[in-house]
């Protein structure tokens, strides 16, 4: 007899005695008489107890049952301790993050249990793939059915708003997308005054004499100092002379992007964490962002009541706030939605990623020789944007550092219906994967970018000339992909390029001062917990 049959006869039978149970013990307490004359062997504790069971168990059949309608297969789960609410999977994923060990846990079960299988957390299952075809179906091809949802919407919800351009699907998404696109168009990403600003105010930073410094957190001052700049027309200027605001919102900001990670594994028991901390933070970096929406409506008020119109700094380039205030149907709400969207991704992302690199090159001699040869024909001149897309070993470079060590480790859609992804299933794991309405699905970005079937015995490996030969398709996503691709890809792409060659510019010389290995550790992105502590030696 098929499983799904035998589940399905099991739950019968036990949902058969607990409604007969609640049957025979209201007539009891309503009309002190029995319904049936077997009523001594309805026993309410017992009819309590089998419930669970027998809801586990029609769940089972009705899941089977509409697996093999759809053709697929069934796919491996984690061998839980708790198959029922999945505590155990939320202990270890904490002790896991806890010793910076989470990404290779995580490997050790795509080994062991195949590139697509499910886990049980305390808000039901979620299924995990590092699969290309799955990842492709999720993000392009059955794109309608993987809104964004779930716990990692509902816990950005309150710090960003519905509107937001990550928060938001359908409509609501599209406006938000096509107000923002014109922001990264060519003409402003190729302007790199901002860029040259902050830069420079970060080199200022690093001594001449040799002495360590920790890169990372100079390159998290710098990021935010350039993501406020672009973005309101004002720098926090971290990396000069911050305002206390600006501290506040800068630590703040660490403070929520890091306890919203913990809230988001939590799922539905985030409300387990009532800190006070977090909630007041949100009001904190709401604060700081008003308040420069207000000084520009109250600039254009007074310059609209005397008949002129507020004239834009010819100096600072492009600003994101002039932009989006002129738009109509933007209320300040909606525009400090979308900025602090940017700015959260703008700033981790980028730093994050320059900070691995760094680590990477002042250990590895032969890619650092080859990208200063390329760097030097420039001449100690400062590269332009047409310049920096040519530097082909510059972009292998970048790409090879966003494929090893992505910013975004990991991320996840829910089924808006019953679905099905394209493999996983099956004992050969190339069957499809039937998918649950309203079930999570998690891709991870970091294990599928070290498939050594896709990219060979070396994935492991920093190895920046692989990309001469490879063109990769969905086996490469650093970015996402399709309808809801990083709308601000070249942006960060253009910041990195344009630091990495002015740092190679300044300094000859760049040597590690710490023999700790690489980690990661996973927030709402990735941040490495070691300092990552240089010594540059000035050309």
């Amino acid at each position: 007899m098929a499983r799904e049959y035998l589940y399905l006869a099991s739950s019968a039978i036990l949902g058969g005695y607990v409604l007969w149970t609640a049957a025979e013990t209201y007539f009891r307490w309503a009309h002190d008489s029995h319904l049936t004359s077997s009523h001594a062997h309805a026993c309410p504790i017992l009819a309590a107890l089998v419930f669970l069971p027998a809801l586990v168990m029609y769940n089972k059949a009705r899941y089977l049952l509409k697996m093999r309608a759809r053709g697929c297969g069934a796919v491996p789960a984690y061998p839980h301790t708790d198959p029922v609410f999945g505590s155990d999977w939320v202990r270890t994923s904490l002790a896991r993050q806890r010793d910076h060990g989470l990404l290779e846990w995580w490997g050790a079960l795509f080994a062991e249990l195949g590139r697509t299988w499910w886990f049980k957390t305390p808000m039901g299952w979620v299924l995990m793939t590092d699969e290309p075809a799955n990842v492709k179906a999720i993000l392009a091809t059955d794109f309608d059915d993987f809104p964004v949802a779930g716990p990692r919407r509902d816990v950005m919800l309150p710090i960003l708003g519905p509107d937001a351009i990550f928060a938001s699907n359908g409509e609501t998404w599209q406006r938000a997308r096509a107000l923002m696109r014109p922001t990264f168009v060519r003409n402003q990403i190729a302007d790199l005054r901002c860029f040259e600003r902050h830069v420079g105010n970060l080199m200022e930073r690093i001594p001449r004499d040799g002495s360590p410094v920790d890169l990372q957190a100079l390159l998290y001052m710098m990021t935010m100092d350039s993501a406020t700049d672009f973005m309101f027309g004002h720098s926090t200027n971290m990396l000069t002379e911050p305002s206390s605001e600006a501290r506040d919102f800068t630590s703040t900001c660490e403070y929520i992007t890091t306890r919203s990670a913990l809230r988001t594994r939590l799922g539905l028991l985030a409300f387990l964490d009532d800190d006070k901390k977090w909630h007041d933070g949100i009001v904190t970096i709401h604060r700081f962002c008003d308040r420069y929406v207000e000084r520009l409506r109250d600039e254009r008020t007074a310059a609209a009541a005397v008949g002129e119109e507020k004239a834009d700094d010819p100096e600072r380039g492009y600003v994101f706030l002039n932009e989006m205030m002129g738009r109509p149907g933007t209320t300040p709400e909606y525009i400090r939605a979308q900025v602090l969207s940017m700015i959260l991704a703008g700033r981790d992302t980028t730093a994050s990623t320059l900070s691995a690199l760094f680590w990477v090159l002042a250990r590895d001699g032969r890619v650092m020789r080859r990208l200063r040869g390329e760097v030097d024909v420039l001449q100690g001149r400062k590269p332009s944007w047409e310049e920096m897309k040519d530097m082909k070993y510059l972009n292998m470079v970048l790409k090879e550092v966003l494929r090893l060590y992505p910013t975004v480790t990991t991320m996840s859609r829910c089924s808006a219906r019953d679905t099905t992804l394209p493999k996983g299933g099956g004992p050969d794991g190339k069957a499809p994967v039937f998918v649950p309405k309203d079930t999570p699905v998690r891709w991870s970005v970091y294990h599928l970018h070290r498939r050594k079937d896709l990219y060979g015995e070396d994935a492991d490996e920093f190895r920046p000339e692989r990309w001469e030969e490879m063109r990769p398709a969905w086996d490469y996503i650093p970015f996402g992909g399709g309808p809801r691709i990083c709308i601000g890809q070249q942006f960060a792409l253009t910041q990195m390029s344009y630091f990495v060659v002015r740092v190679l510019q300044t300094f000859k010389d760049i040597s590690p001062k710490d023999d700790r290995p690489l980690q990661q550790t996973l927030g709402i992105t990735t941040k490495l917990p070691n300092d990552v502590l240089l010594s540059f030696t000035p050309a």
